[in-house]
């Protein structure tokens, strides 16, 4: 909690006014500790200024301010110096962009994809466009490759999860591709249009331009024991109580590979090969009991050090693209768990 960043309270509770609640949400009990019930110095800054605590606050414990001197840098010293304070060399125009930014404060994370966003040039650039500056107006630039934060793209997006979606995409036309493809991509993405004409482009992008030839799954070392037989299929399937038999036909074509990571713990694991190349597309212990994070994180640095991405299929991804211009808005949060975001047992694709 942001209240926690001030463990320093005085003697006697201060606390927050429902207003200042209301106002300041998560910010709240920190500012009460700062500026005392009824906070009515807080409420005459001007609006830039209150953002500018909220910033300063999520940011204390990198800036070391007392609360003492947090509030008299916000209430006295010129915009310049405050901006400095809270974006360093990137401090030019922060306060005329806060002050755009609404009367209600925002979300730790709002502020913090906000400053990373302002310090870079490109989505600097379009911050600076907007005529209202709020969490889900920057929150689809945030979401995009810097190289994709471009006006008539970003005025293409209806929300961060879209955004989301395209930036996924456009590394995955970027991997079925050369590396000068990009350049292409972009200039086609942004050639104007709305949601419908910016996600078709990109679905057709998902599309290699040349078929490559077929590359052999990875060979991996001990503990990884690779399934080569229709015997060892069967025995594997019987082992871990899963129905990883039914999958022979696919990998006797070799759309899939299926290994046994014979170590602690015990898992199955599939990758299966799409236009972008293999993936990771599931991983089960015995009896198909989800493994902890922490080994789905190693196994996942393990494959993409051989070129095994993880994440959706190709397939997936165009999928959600042809929703998106279609105008289906219901296609999941912006911000998925790692876990989901490996899209695991998206076998079929």
């Amino acid at each position: 909690m942001v209240a926690q960043l001030f463990q320093r309270a005085p003697e006697r509770a201060r606390q927050a006014t429902p207003l200042l609640a209301f106002v300041a949400g998560e910010f709240a009990d920190a500012i009460a500790r700062i500026w005392p019930a009824p906070h009515g110095d807080f409420f005459a800054l001007p609006a830039a200024r209150r953002h500018a605590v909220a910033l300063l606050v999520a940011a204390h414990d990198r800036r070391q301010f007392t609360e003492g001197d947090l509030r008299r840098l916000v209430e006295f010293q010129r915009d310049a110096v405050v901006a400095e304070a809270i974006a360093g060399p990137h401090a030019s125009g922060l306060m005329r962009a806060l002050a755009k930014a609404g009367e209600q404060l925002w979300a730790v994370d709002a502020y913090h994809a906000f400053i990373g966003l302002f310090a870079e040039p490109m989505g600097n650039e379009v911050l600076r466009h907007l005529d209202e500056i709020r969490p889900d107006a920057f929150e689809p630039i945030a979401a995009l490759p810097d190289v994709l934060r471009l006006a008539p793209i970003v005025r293409a997006l209806p929300c961060a999860a879209a955004a989301a979606d395209l930036a996924r995409a456009f590394r995955l036309a970027i991997l079925m591709r050369e590396a000068n493809a990009a350049a292409r991509i972009i200039r086609s993405w942004s050639a104007g249009g709305d949601t419908a004409a910016l996600f078709r482009r990109a679905s057709e992008d998902l599309t290699p331009d040349v078929f490559r030839p077929v590359t052999p799954p990875p060979a991996l070392d001990a503990p990884f024991v690779r399934i080569t037989g229709r015997k060892q299929l069967e025995a594997t399937a019987l082992e871990f109580r899963n129905c990883l038999a039914e999958q022979a036909g696919r990998i006797a074509e070799g759309r899939m590979a299926a290994y046994v990571w014979r170590g602690d713990p015990l898992a199955a694991i599939a990758i299966t090969r799409d236009a972008a190349g293999w993936r990771l597309a599931e991983a089960k212990a015995p009896d198909n009991v989800d493994l902890a994070e922490a080994f789905l994180r190693q196994l996942v640095a393990r494959f993409e050090t051989l070129g095994v991405r993880s994440g959706p299929s190709v397939q997936s991804v165009q999928a959600r693209l042809d929703d998106w211009a279609c105008g289906n808005r219901f296609l999941g949060a912006y911000r998925p768990s790692f876990i989901e975001s490996l899209s695991l047992g998206d076998l079929w694709s």
